[in-house]
């Protein structure tokens, strides 16, 4: 199986995701992201079938987004979505949003999720067999160029 980069999540901007200013709108990008995180999730399966195999499943706890460059109606847009690091309760992951037919990185998104126990609503470890196979795919990861502004802050301007 291939891990990495991951590729699934494509398409092309409709006119109803652009605003006035006559561009995708920024709640757009959340959705793509969102669905490609989902796509992401299926692959690393964690998604519907792991949910209902072992009442447990994941949440997002933390979310930040970089907007980079603007999308418009007709741009192609591809999600590469990446594993960064794993531990006994959290997945860190990030998906970058390029623009497929003008050739830059529009905006790029960092996730924590937590896996949960869905009969005790709680934070729980991964199954072993889990964590160690999750482990050797952020290995595969690990051996690439890490993606730019992983960890990044937003930083107030100076007065």
């Amino acid at each position: 199986m291939r891990v990495y980069p991951f590729r699934k999540y494509s398409t092309k901007i409709p006119a109803e995701w652009v605003d006035f200013n006559g561009h995708m709108n920024t709640k757009y990008y959340g959705l793509v992201i969102y669905d490609a995180h989902i796509d992401f999730t299926e692959h690393l399966d964690l998604g519907e079938r792991y949910r209902y195999a072992n009442n447990c499943s994941k949440a997002l706890v933390e979310s930040h987004c970089i907007y980079a460059r603007e999308l418009c109606e007709g741009d192609e847009i591809e999600v590469v979505s990446w594993l960064l690091s794993v531990d006994e309760k959290r997945l860190h992951t990030f998906h970058e949003i390029y623009c497929t037919n003008k050739g830059y990185r529009a905006a790029a998104a960092e996730h924590l999720d937590v896996h949960i126990d869905l009969e005790t609503r709680r934070v729980s470890p991964f199954p072993k067999d889990v964590l160690q196979r999750l482990q050797s795919i952020e290995r595969e990861y690990a051996k690439l160029p890490q993606p730019d502004n992983v960890g990044s802050t937003i930083k107030p301007p100076v007065k």
